[in-house]
């Protein structure tokens, strides 16, 4: 069965990224599928995954845009054996693109 564990908060530096990469880390170590979407436009859960921020060809910004098959921007980290959508600081500028579109907070889940 499918779940989806969301680490969310407002206030920067409370341990979103720290806790998402232990628990998506700890969870496939024991055997589970794991993706882990990186929705920060400073990625540091790309970063901290050892993938240089500026080099991502494609990821959440893309993937919330429509402008891609998400499915080929996912890297595979087969040492920690768990999967990334990378971020890049082009994400900062999906807010702005987004503001007028319809249910843009599904956008992702439809991707």
């Amino acid at each position: 069965m499918e779940r989806i564990y969301t680490v969310v908060n407002q206030k920067g530096g409370v341990g979103k990224t720290t806790t998402t990469i232990n628990l998506g880390a700890y969870l496939a170590y024991f055997g589970q599928r794991v993706l882990l979407i990186d929705l920060d436009p400073q990625a540091n859960a790309t970063s901290c995954l050892g993938i240089d921020k500026h080099t991502v060809r494609g990821g959440t910004y893309e993937a919330l845009l429509g402008n891609a098959n998400v499915q080929s921007y996912i890297l595979h980290n087969p040492r920690l054996k768990l999967s990334l959508l990378p971020s890049s600081p082009a994400l900062a500028g999906a807010e702005v693109e987004l503001v007028n579109e319809l249910a843009r907070e599904s956008r992702l889940k439809k991707a």
